[in-house]
């Protein structure tokens, strides 16, 4: 979430040094001053009613991408026994959020960098959910994904590489391969869109994350498909999520 530095300071002194300030509350400090991530700093971020370890430094999980895995989740909280991938999952915010909140639920993690993978076993037991509810698995995008699920959950890398210096602060301490993962951001996008439904059951669903200057882009190689698909809006009202459904 965004927090003005005062604020992020207060709750590092709140939580992470039990209201009593020290040199290292002050190292701290000039940490945030300095632009890194307070949750870095804190060590750990919310979501969705989560605690996400970030001791390995993965992408920190945003507002935005809470707000549309929300609604996944309001979609599939009757449906019974369902199965989940969250791909690119970074931290692996989305699927953990899932799996709580989805009790009936088992989650594939796919993750590029296979260094995060404990992390996210981490966070999967700091949130009190079983082993044998999830499955880690790294690898590039789909590329070693196999079987069908019910819901797929993609936050992808889609970043234009040329907007790289207009990036806040915070996001160069955050993983280069978080947001860059091809010349004009939509490489991910495309092959969700081209895939996907070789990943899915007959009441599949899959919900993909993209920027809201690339809106219009998405809308084009949609029409092009032959989904059956919506766009959902981000909290402020913009486009931010394709939604692709089977039937």
């Amino acid at each position: 979430m965004y927090l003005s530095d005062d604020a992020a300071k207060a709750k590092v002194l709140k939580e992470k040094y039990s209201g009593v300030e020290s040199d290292a509350y002050r190292a701290d400090c000039a940490r945030i001053d300095a632009h890194e991530p307070w949750e870095y700093v804190l060590g750990y971020a919310d979501f969705l009613g989560c605690r996400i370890d970030l001791s390995y430094r993965p992408m920190v999980p945003r507002d935005e991408t809470a707000f549309w895995v929300e609604r996944v989740i309001a979609e599939w909280k009757d449906a019974g026994p369902v199965t989940a991938l969250d791909a690119y999952a970074g931290s692996g915010n989305i699927g953990i959020a899932l799996a709580k909140h989805l009790p009936a639920a088992h989650i594939t993690f796919n993750e590029l960098d296979k260094n995060l993978l404990p992390q996210i076993a981490h966070s999967l037991e700091l949130n009190g959910i079983t082993a044998s509810r999830a499955t880690l698995i790294a690898g590039d995008s789909l590329e070693n994904v196999t079987g069908t699920f019910d819901i797929i959950c993609a936050n992808p890398p889609y970043v234009d590489p040329a907007g790289e210096s207009e990036m806040d602060p915070e996001m160069y301490y955050e993983p280069r391969i978080a947001f860059f993962g091809s010349v004009d951001g939509f490489a991910h996008h495309r092959e969700l869109i081209k895939e996907g439904k070789k990943h899915l059951t007959e009441r599949g669903v899959l919900y993909g994350e993209f920027d809201m200057t690339q809106a219009e882009e998405i809308k084009k190689l949609l029409a092009d498909s032959d989904w059956r698909y919506e766009i959902w809006q981000d909290p402020y009202g913009h486009d931010g999520v394709m939604v692709l459904r089977m039937g």
